[in-house]
């Protein structure tokens, strides 16, 4: 029996994404292709791995007992091209650098800095809320705010929290303002789908917008500040976006309950290249010598 990694690789996309049409979409392939080496994969190994429903595939019993084989084939299959590029010299360095969605701009000044000591290393910023594994290698760095990883793949430092207040547009009279967090109910509030939607922050503002004026719903940061901007609402932002927009004021204290926990992440065997470790070690030093970029309050680190 032969196996092709490729039909592999494919196993992994239809049980991360749950359709064929999803798996074609993240492979860069199309659906045919992804139903085909499924098949031929289930014809190599003689199981079948997916049960064929009204509903779509549904993993079988032995799908699920691989998987976890078949994401050691692609961790090593990350790993042998990430040495193999070593071992050739090559001079193109990249590092993979995944970070919260407007997060880039925090570290132009790390960044700066670091070209000058690696001026031919180029740095890939993947601004998204999607979480990439950094264990299977889909990413070198990681800057989140979800729980550590355990994998001991994974190097994991807690960064300064990252705090919320409520942001109001430049323009708006000072008397009109809230003063509390209670005064922030006598204005529309703006509230983000999920998964932000469950930060403490908002669902303490969605009790205030129900005994209130009620709320106007935003699909993420970037809505939530255009909403704000136009009058449309008042809403809660991380002092990372709030700060350093002119068109947003500031109208209360970031409380501290409702802080971000915020992770910086590597992955062991990247961090084996002094490029990686260095700009690694950077961004952790940076936020711990400057916390209030994260804090918006004078802290010390947890």
């Amino acid at each position: 029996m032969r196996l092709s990694w490729d039909d592999v690789a494919v196993l992994l996309a239809v049980l991360r994404t749950g359709t064929t049409g999803r798996a074609a979409e993240f492979l860069g392939c199309s659906q045919p292709t992804v139903v085909r080496k499924v098949a031929a994969l289930e014809a190599a190994i003689g199981l079948t791995l997916f049960d064929r429903t009204v509903q779509g595939l549904r993993p079988t019993e032995a799908a699920l007992a691989l998987a976890p084989y078949a994401e050691s084939l692609e961790t090593a299959a990350c790993e042998f091209e990430t040495e193999a590029a070593s071992l050739r010299g090559e001079t193109s360095q990249l590092i993979r650098l995944t970070l919260l969605d407007h997060y880039e701009l925090l570290l132009v000044p790390i960044l700066k800095e670091y070209r000058k000591i690696w001026p031919n290393v180029q740095v890939e910023l993947l601004a998204s809320d999607r979480v990439f594994d950094l264990a299977r290698g889909e990413a070198d760095i990681a800057i989140r705010g979800r729980a550590t990883s355990d994998h001991d793949a994974v190097v994991c430092r807690r960064l300064p929290d990252c705090s919320f207040s409520v942001y109001a547009p430049a323009d708006m009279d000072m008397q009109d303002r809230p003063r509390t967090w209670d005064d922030v109910a006598r204005h529309r509030i703006g509230i983000p789908e999920r998964p932000l939607a469950q930060l403490p922050v908002y669902e303490n503002l969605a009790k205030l917008a129900q005994e209130g004026k009620g709320s106007v719903r935003c699909s993420n940061y970037n809505a939530l500040r255009s909403a704000i901007i136009s009058g449309n609402a008042l809403a809660a932002l991380p002092v990372t976006i709030g700060r350093t927009d002119p068109s947003l004021v500031e109208c209360l204290p970031p409380p501290p309950e409702f802080d971000v926990a915020i992770y910086l992440l590597g992955r062991r065997a990247a961090l084996r290249r002094p490029y990686v470790r260095m700009l690694f070690d950077s961004i952790d030093e940076y936020f711990r010598t400057n916390p209030t970029v994260l804090t918006g309050r004078n802290a010390t680190r947890n």
